[in-house]
């Protein structure tokens, strides 16, 4: 009896911890979000058993920065049973991420318990889960938290030495299925592919020869070629696209190249660094607790830093070449978001967790497990008010208010249903509105987007007060003069541009 009390405990501790989950930061309303926009409209179609892809939004490739042609099916999948029977409630949908969440939870717990302690993994699993970044973007309708789900899966999986066909199966499935929620997750075959060059070359080095048998060694390959082969079927049979995601980010690339790499590579080395700091961070409302975060962001920089070192110097494993990868994203990636560094964090923290065991080692007087729950209580202590503030926090600028309700109905009502409108958030109008929306590109001439418009034959620009409407304006008044303009509700104008 008392083992089984000693099994389950541990499962029992982080249920309790996922309960509080459901009730910090759930959102009600809906933020002027696109991004969330095309993942509710995506739901919304496999909900209603229309190819997800049919969003409404008009994907213009002038624009590489904004927003690809549609997202991953993934999520939208994910989601679709929530949007099916509770319609657009963003407070079901903020419930939805703490349900991922708690199983993120548990997740975590089982990576960290493959090479850690019973109690170090249910502190790394919490001081995760419940770290500043983590909640803030729970109030979020976007992939991020899922796809970490499926990736940490696959890294729980992936530390073994043996590798039976159905480990090899379940891993193929979950890279798959991060992969189908968030492309970034492809990074996961190119560390596999990386880590089995350095596979090849370390062994061979070892051995003084070259063996070809070296480079069939699962499950790298295997894995490659599984995950290859099901996101083919998947991406062409079940999920097929008129528009492939490809032309996107090819411009998006090629956007990012015209600029000076070097200078672009070196400013983002700085911003790596501050990014996995801002792991640690919450925001703490009192300036003394301000100084304990910046300290504890400092240590856990330090401690990452430090414990990737210790690992690679013992040997270099998969999740080594996958937390490199993930740098080098960050580095070279124009866009600055921490968000594409996520999948990386359960092997940051481990990587503290190393560290902060060489050191206590060092001092055989303190209890490892009493100081693992020490820091934890201390992490969450100075987050408390942040935690607390969450729970009632709403952000500003939200949607559907009075006056967007009149505006999105006189849309409704009054615009065809072939008519294409321009606004600065394409995809939340066509989320609220059934309508053919698209964006400027900004990148270039208003002379340039009148010819695209035209081409295209767009009937409407919608100018909302006070939301980046200074191109509109600016188009308006001096390009393509509108033949006439209503107001349809406080702030919103709707201009006929033919």
């Amino acid at each position: 009896m008392p083992q089984l009390s000693k099994k389950y405990l541990p499962l029992l501790i982080l249920f309790l911890f996922s309960v509080p989950l459901f009730f910090i930061n759930i959102q009600t309303v809906h933020p002027w979000g696109d991004d969330f926009a095309q993942y509710i409209k995506e739901a919304q179609n496999i909900s209603q058993g229309r190819p997800f892809y049919q969003s409404g939004y008009i994907f213009n490739k002038y624009n590489p920065v904004y927003a690809p042609p549609q997202y991953p099916p993934g999520f939208p999948l994910l989601l679709a049973p929530v949007v099916k029977f509770l319609g657009l409630s963003f407070r079901a949908m903020c419930c939805f991420n703490s349900f991922i969440a708690a199983c993120l939870l548990f997740a975590l717990f089982a990576f960290f318990r493959k090479q850690a302690g019973v109690v170090a993994s249910v502190c790394l699993a919490v001081l995760i889960t419940y770290s500043g970044f983590m909640i803030n973007i729970k109030a979020s309708v976007l992939a991020d938290t899922s796809c970490l789900l499926f990736i940490t899966l696959y890294l729980t999986l992936r530390r073994s030495d043996t590798w039976p066909r159905k480990r090899i199966a379940w891993l193929v499935v979950f890279a798959a299925m991060a992969i189908l929620i968030r492309s970034q997750a492809v990074f996961l075959l190119v560390a596999e592919g990386l880590f089995l060059f350095l596979s090849f070359i370390i062994s061979s080095v070892k051995e003084r020869t070259v063996r070809v048998k070296n480079m069939l060694r699962p499950p790298s390959l295997y894995v490659i070629a599984g995950v290859l082969t099901f996101s083919l079927f998947l991406n062409k049979v079940v999920f097929p696209t008129p528009v492939s995601t490809a032309v996107f980010y090819s411009n998006f690339i090629q956007d990012a190249l015209k600029g000076n790499v070097y200078i672009a590579i070196k400013g983002y080395t700085g911003y790596l660094l501050k990014t996995i700091s801002g792991f640690f961070y919450y925001e703490t409302y009192n300036s003394f607790f301000d100084a304990a975060i910046y300290f504890i962001q400092g240590m856990g920089l330090v401690f990452g830093i430090t414990g990737f070192l210790i690992s690679i110097s013992k040997r270099i494993a998969f999740d080594d070449v996958f937390f490199f990868i993930m740098c080098i994203v960050i580095i070279c990636y124009p866009v600055r978001d921490p968000r594409y560094f996520l999948p990386a964090v359960p092997i940051l923290f481990y990587y503290c967790y190393a560290t902060l065991k060489v050191l206590l080692a060092a001092l055989p007087g303190l209890n490892p497990r009493m100081a693992a729950v020490l820091l934890t209580a201390i992490y969450l202590c100075v987050g408390f008010s942040y935690l607390k503030k969450s729970t009632k926090n709403a952000p500003a600028g939200c949607i559907p208010q009075q006056k967007d309700q009149v505006a999105f109905q006189y849309i409704t009502q009054h615009v065809g249903n072939h008519d294409i409108i321009v606004f600065t958030k394409p995809r939340a109008l066509t989320l609220f509105t059934g309508k053919r929306c698209m964006n400027v590109a900004w990148q270039i001439t208003p002379e340039m987007n009148k010819k695209i418009f035209d081409s295209l034959q767009v009937k409407y620009m919608l100018v909302l007060d006070g939301l980046d409407d200074g191109y509109f304006k600016t188009y308006l008044n001096k390009v393509q003069h509108p033949l006439d303009s209503v107001r349809i509700s406080e702030g919103y104008t709707l201009y006929s541009l033919r």
